[in-house]
């Protein structure tokens, strides 16, 4: 079994600095954010894609649309636990706004949480929990399995599937360095046991 990671294409609320998270917000991709789709989708043409499963917000949808216009075998599946951190009431608002809340907190980045929203651990957990519950379902499978979501909480997933504990160790560095950019693939695998095994870490090839 493999999973084929992959963050959504540059969204308007990106280029905008708005904080999107999981509200209602519509966030569309913009016209650079369809190319970076369409260049993977290039890229994965050739791949077999078994079975997707996504994100329901509009950036995610859209993404995935670009990306599976060549496999119209795939199944797909959407799910509201692939939701990227749910920002509450910072939802549509500048996210300095939200950065400068969490400075004021004087709690840890993890712990934060905002009124009406998600902290980033409870929301890595809820994804972890997701994909765990993937890995042990097809584990023993030789599917390809895309998973189209968001920058926050696939930057814990790739920490959990790197084994690198996000509430031990998290810095700045470490965020950035597992952070993806807009449509970076990276690929999980399993070993035996069905433990992750993360192979590849946020590919951008296809954007060059």
């Amino acid at each position: 079994m493999r999973l084929i990671i992959v963050r959504h294409g540059e969204s308007e609320a990106n280029v905008a600095g708005l904080a999107q998270g999981s509200s209602s917000v519509v966030s569309n991709l913009t016209a650079r954010g369809r190319e970076q789709a369409a260049m993977l989708a290039d890229k994965l043409r050739d791949i077999k894609i078994d079975l997707a499963f996504i994100s329901p917000l509009d950036r995610t949808k859209q993404t995935a649309e670009i990306i599976l216009a060549d496999h119209p075998d795939t199944k797909i599946e959407f799910t509201d636990q692939l939701r990227e951190k749910d920002t509450g009431e910072f939802a549509g608002r500048p996210s300095a706004e939200m950065y400068n809340a969490w400075k004021e907190s004087g709690q840890e980045f993890g712990e934060f949480q905002p009124v009406g929203g998600e902290s980033w651990y409870q929301a890595g957990e809820r994804i972890v929990g997701f994909i765990e519950g993937v890995i042990k379902r097809y584990k023993d499978s030789d599917s390809n399995i895309l998973i189209v979501g968001h920058g926050s909480v696939f930057t814990y997933l790739l920490m959990w599937a790197d084994k690198f504990d996000p509430k031990k160790d998290t810095t700045k560095e470490t965020y950035d360095y597992y952070h993806p950019d807009n449509t970076a693939v990276a690929m999980i695998e399993t070993d035996p046991v069905g433990q992750p095994i993360l192979v590849s870490l946020n590919d951008t090839s296809h954007l060059v």
